[in-house]
């Protein structure tokens, strides 16, 4: 029981940053010291704090305008997708303990020592099925789903749920990962991402780096000749904190990065949009989470329009140096590619003709 070898290429993601970290950040500080664009392109920044979903748009993009996700692509997800598996279930055996939560059947403990055993899957291994059968069994323990009930007051990747659900699926050895299941499998933004597509005749370059407060450093490199900022804001944050320090409200953390952002003197000409995230987790949450846990002083109703009209209040109150109608906010639902393919055509067309405006075309 445990892991089986093999050969997997590097996800997508990490090859990525492996191969144009570089390229891009000499590329900036080129166009810095030359003070000249870089490319006629437009040029966006993903920024926000860290689980907020910004490598999922990023994602997106490359399912609505490139050519998507290879077979080969897929297949190199798989192992990311069983350490997905393996992590999630260390963190719910992790909030039991933690919050004191018993199983219910009687070899859960026994099947929680297996886990713990195996500790981190290696690179270019997956599970076999022995553990697959482990992970399940476990899943289905009533004491593991009641401590994802409470999953604010511990750390679960949002995308959790999702893939455990299917973990009968996953066990068959010649699984290949859905473009849905990359959506929802977790993977650390590390370095710089950069997508490139063409968008209504008009060439896009999309960049998103780690929003943990330790990979936030390097967003100084992409700041010059940045078109405009989608910033990205996890609803579902309001009743949990942070990773980093665990007593940091995740929503308040993002309020006043966004506040540092909008206000900053380097994106005085740079286009600015909110994307209000994970709609689909706040419409769940809010109904048995109150507001409150963030906002003490709110007092509407525990229902989703009220919470994020509230909400997307706040986040304009951090505007001090803009027109309010300068700051575009969207609601968005980063895994449903229907909804950021709709979102993307408004935002686009916000940034393309405040790109117009700046040139004096319009």
């Amino acid at each position: 029981m445990g892991t089986a070898p093999c050969f997997v290429p590097m996800s997508p993601e990490e090859r990525l940053a492996k191969e144009t970290n570089d390229r891009i950040t000499q590329d900036i500080r080129r166009d810095r010291q030359t003070q000249a664009p870089a490319s006629e392109a437009i040029k966006l920044l993903l920024l926000g704090a860290g689980e907020s979903g910004k490598s999922t748009i990023v994602k997106q993009m490359r399912i609505i305008h490139t050519s998507g996700f290879t077979s080969q692509d897929r297949l190199s997800f798989k192992h990311v997708l069983h350490c997905n598996l393996l992590g999630s279930i260390a963190s719910i055996l992790e909030g039991m303990d933690l919050l004191d939560i018993e199983f219910s059947n009687s070899r859960s403990e026994e099947r929680k020592k297996q886990v713990l055993a195996l500790g981190r899957l290696e690179k270019g291994t997956y599970l076999d099925t022995n553990m697959l059968d482990t992970l399940e069994a476990l899943w289905h323990d009533a004491g593991l789903q009641r401590c994802v009930e409470r999953a604010n007051q511990f750390q679960l990747s949002d995308g959790a749920s999702f893939l455990l659900d299917k973990i009968a699926v996953f066990k068959d050895p010649d699984y290949v990962p859905t473009e849905q299941d990359i959506l929802h499998i977790r993977v650390k933004t590390e370095g710089i991402i950069e997508v490139k597509f063409r968008y209504n005749d008009t060439d896009f370059t999309l960049y998103d780096v780690g929003g943990q407060r330790s990979e936030r450093r390097k967003w100084l490199y992409c700041f010059d000749h940045c078109t405009a900022i989608i910033y990205c804001v996890s609803l579902s944050g309001y009743d949990s904190m942070l990773a980093e320090d665990g007593t940091t409200n995740r929503l308040h953390e993002s309020l006043l990065l966004f506040r540092s952002i909008c206000n900053s003197k380097v994106f005085t000409k740079t286009s600015m949009l909110i994307f209000l995230n994970k709609t689909d987790l706040l419409q769940k949450k809010i109904l048995v989470s109150p507001l409150s846990k963030c906002f003490p002083e709110y007092k509407g109703p525990p229902d989703f329009e009220s919470a994020v009209g509230y909400i997307e209040t706040k986040f304009q109150e951090m505007n001090r140096t803009r027109d309010k109608e300068t700051v575009y906010v969207h609601r968005t639902c980063a895994t449903d590619t229907a909804t950021i393919k709709c979102v993307f055509k408004v935002a686009a067309q916000a940034i393309m003709r405040e790109n117009l405006q700046r040139c004096g075309l319009i």
